[in-house]
């Protein structure tokens, strides 16, 4: 399907006569035109931001920013709100993501904190019947040593009886209530996005970053690039014990961690390799960002063995492709490391 547009972009419906010239546009150049527009809107709506802020003397961090983005934007009309909210689902994936995770997060920990709690009620109310067990033990060989009859060893078999069988029914609420517990650490180690080994995201975290931020690519067509590194194997092979070589690996990607900005990803892929995702970024400033880390590890000390290691680590950049996944980006840049 086509529609007639006039220059400033506005459809013409048939019956409306206008002196403005017509062209022919098809629906993915009239979907852009509607993109460029909302846009525009969006970038004269976070200038009025930013000069309330200098007018309120108010320092334009990023927080701070935000707070008056929402502030100012009830004051808008529905339909310039509608149109700005847009835009911002567009480019809200990776929010979404974390808010997500916080919110089962949060989840995991009230669940988790009424089963344990449930458990420790349980081990000790064990505790309390144990007790009351060897107490009755007690007493009732006393009694059976005073007077050994058949109607008292009765008495004492019934009632060790029914003191076990009390402490069975707590034995398997014990066991419901750990197997509860062991079955949220493990779903929600499988949800976690952050890799425990190395301080850093994870797989699962990276591919979802990744596949967000090529939806972000098509739609606002800037750039962005992605950088697989890991420490040399020659430097690897010299230490001996794998967790000196952990230890090593897990520094270097600390050091990549606070050289980063705020809005790239550094992610563990698998084995010591590691995967950055620099948003609006072309591949001349990617190398710039590497020669930068390249100088902070050289001026850092690593002392294994009593030994300065020297640190130097292999890197692979490429430019993210829009008609690539983001499996086939991350395999390309690993593959470049050798």
């Amino acid at each position: 399907m086509s529609y007639k547009i006039n220059a400033a972009g506005k459809i013409l419906d048939d019956n409306i006569i206008t002196l403005a010239d017509e062209v022919e546009v098809d629906d993915g150049k009239l979907k852009e035109l509607e993109q460029k527009k909302k846009l525009k809107q969006l970038n004269m709506f976070s200038k009025q931001v930013t000069d309330r802020l200098i007018k309120d003397n108010i320092p334009p961090t990023p927080a701070n920013f935000t707070i008056y983005f929402e502030k100012l934007l009830e004051d808008k009309t529905p339909t310039q709100k509608e149109s700005i909210d847009k835009i911002l689902d567009l480019n809200s994936s990776e929010y979404e993501i974390e808010k997500e995770y916080m919110s089962k997060t949060d989840s995991f920990l009230k669940e988790n904190f009424d089963k344990t709690k449930k458990l420790m009620d349980g081990v000790n109310e064990i505790y309390s019947k144990v007790n009351k067990i060897k107490s009755a033990i007690k007493s009732k060989s006393v009694e059976l040593t005073k007077n050994p009859t058949k109607a008292n060893v009765l008495s004492f078999e019934k009632s060790i009886s029914s003191m076990i069988s009390s402490l069975q029914q707590n034995q398997e609420s014990l066991k419901e209530n750990y197997i509860g517990i062991s079955a949220l650490m493990k779903s929600f180690n499988k949800e976690s996005i952050f890799d425990k080994k190395y301080g850093v995201y994870n797989k699962k975290y990276l591919f979802d970053s990744i596949e967000a931020e090529l939806s972000n690519l098509k739609n606002f067509h800037y750039k962005g690039v992605i950088i697989s590194f890991k420490v040399k194997d020659d430097i690897l092979k010299s230490i001996k014990l794998q967790m000196d070589r952990d230890l090593l690996i897990k520094t270097v990607a600390s050091i990549v961690l606070e050289r980063s900005r705020r809005s790239d990803i550094i992610a563990h892929f698998d084995d010591g390799i590691f995967i950055l995702l620099l948003k609006h970024t072309d591949t001349n400033q990617a190398q710039k960002a590497i020669k930068s880390i390249q100088e902070l590890i050289s001026f850092s000390n690593f002392f294994i063995d009593s030994k300065n290691i020297k640190v130097q680590f292999d890197y692979c950049i490429k430019e993210i492709d829009t008609t690539f996944s983001a499996e086939i980006l991350v395999g390309t840049a690993i593959e470049g490391l050798y």
